[in-house]
């Protein structure tokens, strides 16, 4: 094991990058939300509502996440932000939530750039 020191989140910079992990979060919920209204029965419901995120959380960890070993370069990993949370968007809003999916898509992009701006390797 290493003691490496965590660093520590302050000011602009850790109040973006905490509410990125939220809108992380959402993008999660609000797939799983989706998954459980396109099943047509309850098994393929629950299906659903676990691939649809787990197959998220997988792009997410192998191409954006800061410690990603493949992570992408800017802007691919930007676009593929954009995607993932404008798809959540577009899925939530199609199976009825339409507000949570405007939110998820707005709120989830627009923290995408600001982080790209204020914590710039976040």
């Amino acid at each position: 094991m290493t003691s490496e020191p965590t660093p520590r989140l302050s000011g602009v910079a850790g109040v973006v990058l905490t509410v990125r992990f939220l809108t992380e979060l959402a993008l999660l919920g609000g797939l799983a939300l989706a998954g459980t209204q396109l099943g047509s029965g309850v098994a393929l419901a629950v299906v659903d509502a676990v691939l649809l995120p787990v197959a998220a959380a997988a792009l997410w960890g192998l191409f954006i996440a800061p410690r990603a070993r493949r992570r992408l370069p800017e802007p691919a990993r930007f676009l593929l932000e954009f995607a993932l949370f404008a798809v959540t968007g577009v899925v939530l809003a199609l199976v009825g939530w339409l507000v949570a999916g405007i939110a998820v898509a707005v709120v989830g992009i627009g923290v995408a750039a600001l982080t790209r701006v204020v914590a710039k390797d976040g």
